[in-house]
């Protein structure tokens, strides 16, 4: 067994531009290097680490300090470094746990123990602090120091928006050689600086006036910048949110936040962050009319779900207030079922029962004016996925529950319709009165929900479309026994598909006359 004990030095992780640096000197060594004893080629180093010095307290008053104006931070107990070297294949090791004992200088030094395995002058080595952005598996077969076999960057894709996280997280790393122990044998380098590899984004949100803060009311926040996605889930505070992201280039970076039952969306473009900075932000969201729960319609598209069905009244489009609105008679200025929209018609807003009025090819619902951009109609396919295929939640302990037919009670009365529940969620068993079957389309209305439980549900992102009837010319028909659907497929010469539920069938995949009016119910994509 060989034992020894050396210095070295890493850098702080600078927020704010530069790296702080503090090297060892000689007059720091703690313990006199003994003389080596070789057995079974097994080495301990034990290696004191510097961190940048700073007189600044944490304002935050969390574990590892990680101060926003000086880019500080100090060692807390149960720190751990991953060291990764190789001699023939990649080995990775992980220092003890930091003890109190361990920790000198206000925190600013510490003595770390790791052991490797027959360690040898000049082999490539890479430390990661802290450990845990550290790989937990490897091929063995590749240089330490490259990134998708040693870092994990995959810790970064879920985050809670803290600085505390960011501490625990904040990735820094020293690619070098082993280094001569004088004997023949290899150790850890004498003085070590560690390069900053993310870049910390500070959000403070705000409404599309910028006028009011709305930082407060998010819970979810979801980040993409063309190559890596990063995904926020915290209880509502106030802010600021804290983001861990790599370095980026002239991206473009898509936000979307969760704030209760409200989504909100942003853009920018040619955006340039650094590693080793802290970027304090202030962006100005503007809220779109969908439910904030995502669903997959295919293997490779999750959406949202608009607010509630679609809607022309008082010469202009809209969507209803509520999911689950809609008319319950018709006239010539209030339109919620329509025919099949093609180019022959004004988005389906037509009273005839002449099949050449509804001639020609689709024209997607999506485009009409003032509901904003983006907004779609559902594949045949994809609304057959979203009943059949997808995952689903896990509903009253069922997983892989996708939708139940239900009553909800509204402020005003109770309105029947099936309830789809969003991919990933947890839904317990006392957020419905009584539940019916899951995904069984043949039950009769079975999920019973209050108002409170329906607005508890609306905000984990559940969609619900009513059994708003059908129009046939100018009479609606089955209102409150039946929801009709249009799907974006166009079925034979005259026809569409569609989907219907009743009271005790569900239909998929329905070829229904164009004339026919149905409701319609946009999507956006949720990438």
């Amino acid at each position: 067994m060989k034992i020894m004990n050396k210095f070295f030095s890493m850098a702080a992780l600078a927020l704010v531009g530069a790296v702080m640096t503090a090297c060892s000197s000689d007059d720091n060594i703690l313990i006199e290097t003994p003389q080596p004893q070789v057995q079974n080629k097994i080495v301990t180093l034990t290696t004191t680490i510097s961190l940048g010095s700073s007189d600044n307290a944490d304002p935050h008053g969390t574990n590892r300090a990680l101060n926003p104006t000086t880019g500080a931070k100090t060692f807390t107990v149960d720190d751990q470094v991953a060291v990764f070297y190789k001699n023939g294949t990649m080995k990775k090791a992980v220092s003890n746990a930091l003890t109190a004992g361990d920790i000198s200088a206000d925190g600013k030094t510490a003595k770390i123990t790791v052991t490797l395995d027959n360690p040898t002058v000049g082999d490539n080595v890479r430390i990661i602090y802290p450990a845990a952005m550290a790989t937990t598996t490897f091929d063995g077969a590749a240089n330490p120091d490259n990134d998708s076999e040693t870092l994990n960057f995959a810790a970064l894709a879920t985050q809670d928006g803290t600085l505390n996280w960011i501490e625990s997280h904040d990735l820094a790393v020293f690619d070098g050689t082993l280094a001569d122990d004088g004997y023949g044998a290899g150790m850890l380098p004498g003085s070590i600086s560690l390069t900053n590899r993310l870049a910390v984004m500070v959000y403070t949100l705000k409404d599309a006036t910028g006028e009011n803060d709305i930082t407060s009311t998010i819970t979810g926040m979801a980040i993409n910048d063309g190559t890596n996605n990063y995904s926020v889930t915290r209880s509502a505070a106030v802010g600021p949110i804290y983001v861990a992201i790599k370095p980026t280039t002239s991206s473009e970076i898509k936000y979307v936040a969760i704030g209760g039952t409200k989504l909100y969306t942003k853009s920018v473009t040619s955006k340039n962050y650094a590693a080793g900075n802290m970027y304090p932000l202030g962006l100005r969201m503007v809220e779109i009319n969908a439910i904030p729960g995502k669903f997959n319609v295919s293997s490779i598209k999750q959406v949202y779900f608009a607010k509630g069905n679609l809607r022309y009244a008082s010469d202009s489009w809209s969507f209803f207030e509520h999911q689950y609105d809609y008319y319950t008679s018709f006239s010539t200025n209030t339109w919620d079922k329509f025919g099949w929209s093609t180019t022959s018609t004004t988005y389906g807003k037509n009273t005839s029962n002449s099949a050449s009025s509804y001639s020609g090819d689709f024209r997607d619902w999506g485009n009409v004016p003032g509901i904003g951009s983006g907004w779609y109609t559902l594949s045949n396919d994809e609304w057959e996925y979203l009943f059949n295929t997808r995952s689903g939640a896990t509903v009253n302990g069922t997983s892989n529950a996708r939708f139940a037919t239900a009553t909800i009670n509204t402020d005003l009365s109770s309105v029947n319709g099936i309830i789809f529940f969003p991919d990933g969620v947890n839904i317990a068993a006392g957020e419905a009165t009584s539940w019916g079957a899951i995904n069984d389309g043949t039950n009769f209305w079975g999920t019973k929900c209050t108002t409170a439980q329906w607005g508890a549900l609306e905000a984990k992102g559940c969609v619900f479309l009513p059994a708003a009837g059908q129009r046939d010319g100018s009479s609606v028909l089955f209102v409150g026994e039946a929801g009709y659907y249009w799907s974006s497929t166009a079925s034979v010469t005259q026809g569409a598909y569609a989907f219907h539920k009743t009271s005790s069938s569900l239909f998929l995949s329905f070829s229904c006359y164009r004339h026919i009016g149905h409701s319609v119910r946009l999507v956006r994509n949720a990438d």
